[in-house]
């Protein structure tokens, strides 16, 4: 599509991949963020210009550590509370691109890692945690950083969660435009996620539901987001909370989406992406929403396509996706593994639950990349 720019930020957990605890999974409780950092240090992407680099210096390349940054009394840099890596694509003109470009990547992660005993592997939420507790306790530097910067809002769920964002934009859109578009994807994202689910799990036990990441996730962290200039972001803060400034001028018109669990499968993630660039493209679903809404999240996090509302609303969006991406010539192909999942009523966490009643981890082992089958997941 002309003046299409994808982008994926893709989170996986890390696992042992040989030993006597191969597949046990490797976190803040066992990972050391030093001696990682060096391990990764020598990385590419660099010097992309596409791409902004973090205040901290974590986030440089196509690939860095994720977790929770810890400070100082003075507020000095201290470390990373590791949680997993993440792989970030520089802006491509297709999806398909997009994908190959993290499917690169991926594999020279993956090859860095295995020289070091570690492995890639997919979930939407840490399977064996219930709650992430911060050693040693924050100090009042840290305390008063999280009261004053929302981005630190649901550090004890970010720092055991996995998903991806989706980063999706067209050129000639005005900020009027994406900010209609990002309202549009919140207030339909309940009916949206449940095709990613993938975090049916909770401390090592079969959760209640079919998200876990969703359940407490919904309750303060965004949707999505949408970027404009960064001279005129106190403008827009005003219409939007859900406005952010951006780094690069490149940015400028970029919608992010956030709420996707971890993708279980180069297929899911393919179908996931289009659903969201079918959705940017319509025209005919009217509802508009600011604020998330909790109980109709968790309703879905619980039942999924079993819920009849949130079968329904899911119909509509998929439908609509369809219809908008034809209409712009591209290849619906992409969205049959949704269509699958939908009339079957049943969501990638299933078949997560079902492998974990037989003994298998409760992840997809690997990156997307590595043979395995991904049917399983639909």
């Amino acid at each position: 599509m002309d003046g299409l720019r994808c982008g994926i930020e893709f989170e996986y957990l890390l696992v042992d991949r040989e030993g006597p605890q191969a597949g046990r999974i490797r976190d803040f409780r066992s990972l050391d963020f030093a001696a990682l950092s060096a391990v990764l240090a020598d990385k590419p992407g660099c010097a992309d210009p596409s791409l902004a680099t973090g205040d901290m210096g974590i986030r440089r390349g196509y690939w860095y550590l994720e977790g929770d940054e810890r400070f100082a009394a003075d507020g000095a840099f201290a470390t990373l509370a590791v949680k997993g890596v993440e792989i970030r694509t520089p802006p491509q003109p297709s999806v398909a691109a997009a994908i190959d470009s993290l499917l690169t990547i991926e594999r020279q992660l993956s090859a860095r890692l295995l020289a070091h005993g570690l492995g890639l592997a997919v979930a939407g939420f840490n399977p064996w945690l219930a709650l992430y507790e911060p050693q040693p306790p924050f100090n009042a530097f840290e305390r008063a950083l999280r009261a004053s910067d929302h981005e630190y809002d649901g550090t004890e769920v970010s720092t055991l969660s996995y998903g991806p964002d989706i980063n999706l934009s067209l050129a000639g859109w005005d900020s009027p435009r994406c900010l209609d578009v990002a309202r549009k994807l919140n207030h339909y994202a309940p009916f949206i996620v449940p095709f990613s689910f993938s975090s049916p799990l909770q401390a090592g036990c079969h959760w209640l539901g079919l998200s876990y990441r969703t359940w407490v996730r919904c309750r303060c962290r965004p949707a999505v987001k949408f970027f404009v200039a960064a001279e005129e972001e106190a403008a827009w803060s005003q219409r939007s909370t859900l406005a952010r400034p951006a780094r690069l001028a490149a940015e400028v018109g970029r919608i992010e989406f956030k709420a996707f669990d971890a993708l279980l499968s180069m297929e899911l993630l393919d179908a996931c992406c289009q659903l969201l660039l079918g959705l940017c493209l319509d025209t005919t679903l009217p509802a508009r929403s600011e604020s998330s809404n909790v109980s109709l999240y968790q309703r879905a996090a619980l039942d999924g396509f079993e819920d009849e509302d949130i079968c329904a609303g899911a119909t509509a969006v998929l439908n609509a996706a369809r219809a908008a991406l034809q209409q712009h010539g591209e290849d619906v192909a992409a969205l049959a593994p949704l269509f699958a999942l939908l009339a079957a009523r049943r969501t990638p966490a299933h078949a997560l639950r079902d492998t974990a009643a037989r003994g298998a981890p409760p992840y997809r082992s690997g990156g997307l990349g590595e043979a395995g089958p991904a049917h399983a997941y639909r």
